[in-house]
């Protein structure tokens, strides 16, 4: 362990430090936390997800941790009524378990949400499938704790309601792929509310804005479907919250030590760069920070033994601190932290992840929309002859991939969480990984193995179909809301005399397809032919 832990410099960033900080307090709790034993799921949360933040999950046994989790599980008993006010989920450790004299709870139930939430999290995280928990009475019960204005209690005893716990049932939510659990109008009707005059969210209506309240509030709104990643690009697309005025807000908490503060007024504090960052980078904003500066913040913050510190320069780290600075230098992308991926990446681990084939259209939006622009360029190498693809077949490829990439996917929104999306990107994806490594061995070794010769010229065999299919159903998909938004249209008159029809425009697309599809599958058997047959000769 001290080899492993000493392994870094205090002058960068201090991953064995870290990851064996972490792997202490996911063992064994300091005497200093015995006062927040009833959260000690929760504090556990915090200790496995950054050692997953740091690749570190190898240094704790992941099966003795879902063990230890699933015995946190309340269950309800054979002749329990649902209706009952109870809420089976979670507790939050072993004193909550248990009766106790100090609660007047007949029943005795310690399930609480934030619980719930921590254990589901830290499940996923050591790769337990989730869904094989018996979540119907979890989900059924935990309607009992939304209240008639949206909002959430944590526990069916009783406590403050506020945007912490609409933000956990959302996630229960959505880890279990299943919104049985809550009423996501009234939540969403309650979020609304809680947004204050300057932008940024309170905990409850009326209340100061906060950061912690402001990433509740929007991650939860996200979760929920109601509002679509990259808000900041797109700002005619919401009018569910005023976009602009939380941009500023966030904005504005940067501080001049380059770190983020969580109120008006305060000091910065390590977790606002998660709570505030992390906001940012849902709506498409995070560019717009100070990058450098605040990564120096935090490094101040990085205490010597491994883990961070709530303010620069305390000696000692605490757990909540460690793990959202970790998750601030996430955002940031520092080599040693979970990095960001490429697009089949992305598809992939949203599909498998809590969001489902719902997730994937975030997950690779922005490398998708770079990836398919870039790509114009091929049809200008093929008209300077730099490559030798013929122009006709490359443009009307290229062409529907933007048309679909800009004009369906990112014009909208309503199509991004179909099933269609997850089957388009990684036919897209395959294909182009495939298609550029041959080139690429070509260029560099002046050949390319055999293996890939045969992937290259017939994969598209079932990946062209599959590719086809998927951007004729979405343009399909997006027909009525083409017609219902009116998008894109030019109506007479106008000064120019002409007018522009999107929705027929696409729908004659459609039709291209019908001859176009088989037309480049034919032309594609016989370059597979011609390459396949030379390759033998040769």
């Amino acid at each position: 362990m001290g080899d492993r832990a000493g392994e870094d410099q205090l002058a960068g960033f201090a991953r064995g430090r870290h990851a064996a900080y972490l792997q202490a307090m996911a063992l064994e709790l300091p005497r200093d936390y015995a006062n927040q034993e009833v959260m000690h799921l929760t504090l556990a949360y915090f200790a496995v997800a950054g050692l997953s933040l740091l690749r570190a999950l190898d240094w704790v046994n992941r099966d003795d941790i879902a063990e230890w989790i699933l015995s946190f599980q309340v269950h309800p008993e054979a002749n329990d009524d649902f209706d009952s006010g109870q809420f089976y989920g979670f507790c939050g450790s072993r004193t909550t378990q248990y009766p106790s004299n100090s609660v007047k709870d007949p029943c005795h139930n310690g399930s609480h949400l934030a619980s719930t939430y921590s254990a589901l999290a830290i499940l996923k995280i050591v790769g337990y499938d989730v869904l094989n928990i018996d979540s119907k009475p979890l989900l059924l019960s935990m309607r009992n704790l939304q209240q008639p204005d949206g909002s959430f209690m944590p526990t069916h005893i009783g406590a403050e309601t506020d945007l912490r716990f609409v933000y956990c049932a959302a996630a229960i939510c959505s880890m279990l792929k299943d919104w049985s659990g809550m009423d996501k109008e009234k939540a969403k009707e309650h979020i609304i509310n809680c947004q204050s005059y300057d932008g940024g969210f309170g905990m409850v209506p009326g209340s100061e804005s906060h950061g912690g309240g402001t990433f509740c509030a929007v991650a939860a709104l996200y979760l929920m479907g109601f509002i679509q990643p990259d808000l900041a690009s797109n700002l005619r697309e919401s009018a569910l919250i005023d976009v602009q005025l939380l941009l500023e807000w966030c904005l504005q908490r940067q501080a001049a030590d380059g770190g983020f503060q969580g109120r008006r007024n305060k000091p910065s504090d390590t977790c606002y760069a998660f709570w505030i960052g992390g906001v940012l980078k849902m709506l498409g904003a995070y560019h717009l920070i100070d990058h450098t500066a605040l990564r120096e913040f935090l490094f101040t913050c990085q205490t010597d033994f491994g883990g961070f510190s709530k303010f620069p320069e305390k000696v000692l780290p605490d757990i909540y601190h460690s793990y959202y600075g970790l998750a601030a230098f996430s955002l940031l992308g520092e080599d040693g932290v979970e990095p960001m991926a490429q697009v089949l990446y992305y598809a992939v681990s949203a599909l498998l992840g809590s969001g489902g084939h719902e997730a994937v259209y975030a997950a690779v939006e922005k490398p998708l929309q770079f990836a398919q622009t870039a790509a114009v360029m091929e049809i200008l190498h093929g008209l300077v002859g730099l490559v030798r693809s013929p122009v006709s077949a490359t443009i009307p490829q290229i062409g529907s991939r933007l048309f679909l990439t800009w004009g369906i996917l990112w014009s909208f929104p309503e199509t991004q969480s179909h099933i269609l999306v997850t089957s388009l990107v990684i036919s897209w994806s395959i294909t182009e990984i495939i298609r550029y490594s041959f080139f690429g061995m070509k260029e560099a070794l002046g050949f390319a193995p055999s293996w890939l010769l045969w992937l290259r010229y017939s994969t598209f065999m079932i990946l062209y179909p599959i590719g086809i299919l998927s951007e004729v159903g979405l343009i399909y998909i997006a027909l009525p809301y083409m017609k219902a938004s009116e998008k894109y249209y030019l109506k007479m008159p106008n000064k120019w005399n002409f007018s522009f029809d999107y929705f027929y425009t696409s729908a004659v697309a459609i039709g291209a397809y019908v001859p176009g599809g088989p037309h480049m599958f034919t032309y594609m058997l016989a370059q597979r032919k011609k390459a396949l047959s030379k390759a033998k000769t040769a």
